[in-house]
């Protein structure tokens, strides 16, 4: 087995912006009102099928990532099809500084300045933790690039006890315990998502502090995650184009890069 790949530090944080992954363990399920068990159960659905209707997309967006010591400011653009799809080009005073292109088979990562060698891996939906040291499926990222929201599987749902407000969802699978909460606001739309590790502790969570239509459709325009070691990404989307016709190439990389 070859040993992971180490992309740049500019790699590393460029796909940390999609950090929703994390260990889920098993925790202890409190005792709930079965009414209302139903009602947390409409809501995580809701969220789960939030703008599902959105197969393909295209946008740009300015971005912001901040970790200890360092800060980078880009351009975005993106081409993404569902599920499996995505193209990626960040750009620095309009030129292109690094793309990831995911055509359902293989990910690969081209720098256009040349601070490291293009790498290509294997697999449809790959974990992506060996490669970037951050535990990330390819299809979070395509789903938060299509306005839609990153809710994991879940087989049970039910409101936090101590949360009087009932805008707080906790949501269980029943082999793997807690994995996520929800918080919702007054509007029942979701303005965070929180990762659980295996003690069920918060890892990772992505706020939506704006929600705005486009093409018709309430896309979240303002997303700032969060993870625990002080990593920090504010993502602003400028443009957004809901189930555009995108054509096969644009998931292949040429041997320019282009």
């Amino acid at each position: 087995m070859s040993k992971p790949v180490r992309l740049s530090c500019l790699g590393l944080a460029l796909v940390a912006i999609f950090m929703f992954s994390g260990c889920a363990g098993l925790a202890t399920r409190p005792e709930t009102s079965p009414l209302l068990d139903k009602q947390a159960l409409a809501l995580s659905l809701q969220a789960k099928s939030f703008n599902r209707h959105i197969v393909s997309s295209r946008g740009t967006a300015l971005t912001r990532i901040e970790t200890p010591g360092k800060s980078f400011r880009y351009k975005m653009a993106w081409a993404a099809v569902f599920p499996d799809k995505i193209r990626i080009t960040f750009l620095l005073s309009g030129l292109p500084v690094e793309t990831i292109v995911a055509d359902g088979k293989r990910v690969t990562f081209f720098s256009h300045t040349g601070e490291h060698a293009r790498h290509t891996f294997q697999g449809k939906d790959p974990d992506m933790e060996n490669y970037i040291r951050v535990p990330v499926r390819l299809s979070e990222i395509i789903r938060v690039l299509l306005g839609r929201l990153p809710v994991k599987p879940f087989d049970d749902a039910y409101f936090s006890v101590s949360d009087l407000s009932l805008s707080t969802v906790f949501l269980r699978q029943e082999w793997t315990g807690i994995t996520q909460a929800l918080h919702f606001d007054g509007q029942a739309k979701v303005h965070k998502l929180v990762s659980m590790n295996r003690a069920g502790n918060p890892t990772v969570d992505m706020t939506v502090t704006r929600y705005k239509t486009m093409d018709s459709d309430p896309i979240p325009i303002q997303i700032e995650i969060r993870n625990q070691d002080r990593a920090k990404l504010t993502l602003d989307i400028l443009n957004f184009q809901s189930n555009p016709s995108i054509k096969e190439s644009v998931f292949r990389l040429t041997d320019p890069g282009s």
